[in-house]
């Protein structure tokens, strides 16, 4: 793990600052909500335990979706930006728990976090990094043409990007099952 870390701290460094600019801004779009807006998601969020948690179709799409553009080199900035809208959405649920339920709500929305999110957020920015990968060996297979180790890192990365994809799909649909039993358990926390 401290090799991992050392051998992409740059890239690291990146993640962090782009996710929290995407907490950040999360936080501070709740603050311009208007009122009744306020109030329809501290309801839904007070109704939790009939709540299913289904990221499955979303992730899928978006991550296809990321992988082909990589072999157009535009999907480096939307990875990119995916990564900063979920970290946004991660800001925005964070305020609305708060907000709602206080230092209870910071606890339901830590442990929502941990279940739900952590381990596919992790995954996902194991994910960018290759999607960026494919897009630089791409920019460096169209100014030499003749380097055929760079088609075999294209593979590799590309091999790496289909493995995480099924893994979180994997995830998400273990998760589609097990959520409303989860948000039940949590529920309480919001009473």
């Amino acid at each position: 793990m401290q090799k991992f870390i050392n051998s992409h701290k740059n890239y690291l460094l990146f993640v962090v600052i782009v996710i929290g600019i995407g907490i950040l801004a999360g936080i501070l779009y709740y603050q311009f909500l208007d009122v009744n807006s306020k109030n329809n998601i501290a309801l839904t969020i007070a109704n939790l335990d009939s709540l299913k948690f289904n990221n499955i179709l979303k992730d899928l799409i978006i991550m296809s979706i990321l992988l082909v553009s990589s072999f157009f080199i535009i999907g480096i900035p939307l990875s990119i930006f995916y990564l900063f809208y979920e970290s946004f959405s991660l800001g925005f649920l964070f305020n609305i728990f708060f907000a709602s339920f206080k230092i209870k709500g910071i606890i339901c929305f830590l442990l929502y976090f941990i279940i739900n999110k952590f381990l596919v957020l992790i995954l996902m920015i194991f994910f960018i990094k290759k999607i960026i990968n494919i897009g630089r060996y791409i920019i460096g297979y169209l100014i030499y043409r003749k380097d055929s180790t760079i088609k075999e890192k294209i593979m590799i990365n590309f091999k790496k990007c289909l493995y995480s994809i099924l893994i979180i799909l994997f995830i998400n649909i273990f998760l589609y099952f097990i959520s409303p039993y989860i948000n039940g358990k949590l529920a309480f926390l919001l009473k």
